[in-house]
């Protein structure tokens, strides 16, 4: 729901989060750029629950995400990946292409549908910390609707049946 990078939720800490302001400020790994997100509702509901519920307690890193078992260290990207694999796994979702089974499809996926609702490029760009619209366009290709729009239509364009 935020469009935040692997990288970035790993590198998430606690001190990043403004629970009076309902903000999240994050430098972002990849470009260095320093990113303001509203803490949207759910997103703190979850967030709240781990805390409260899942994290160590005791633990001495400041980072959001941490090892369930001892050493209480930071989560990597990698880590991510398996805890969202899981997740999508447990939820039963099919994936047939065989990929979008991380953290990233939910970049994808928030992408697709800012452009189902008509949001601008350069708006889901920016959202999702990307420095130009190059960056974003491969999301194009998620919005099946307006990729069909697309097609050439081949009728009355017959191969010729005779070949050499």
């Amino acid at each position: 729901r935020t469009g935040l990078r692997p990288s970035d939720v790993a590198g998430l800490r606690l001190a990043d989060i403004d629970w009076r302001q309902a903000m999240i400020t994050v430098t972002q790994h990849k470009t260095g750029t320093v990113v303001v997100l509203p803490l949207l509702a759910d997103v703190g509901a979850a967030l709240t629950d781990y805390l409260l519920s899942d994290r160590p307690a005791h633990a001495l890193d400041d980072h959001v995400f941490l090892r369930s078992q001892a050493p209480h260290v930071s989560l990597g990207c990698s880590d991510l990946y398996h805890v969202a694999a899981g997740a999508f796994a447990r939820a039963q979702t099919v994936n047939t292409s065989g990929t979008g089974r991380g953290m990233r499809v939910l970049r994808a996926s928030l992408a697709t549908g800012m452009l189902q609702q008509d949001v601008p490029l350069p708006v889901i760009s920016g959202a999702l910390g990307h420095r130009g619209i190059d960056s974003a366009k491969h999301y194009l290709a998620g919005d099946e609707a307006r990729m069909r729009q697309c097609c050439l239509d081949f009728t009355g364009i017959e191969p010729n049946r005779a070949r050499p």
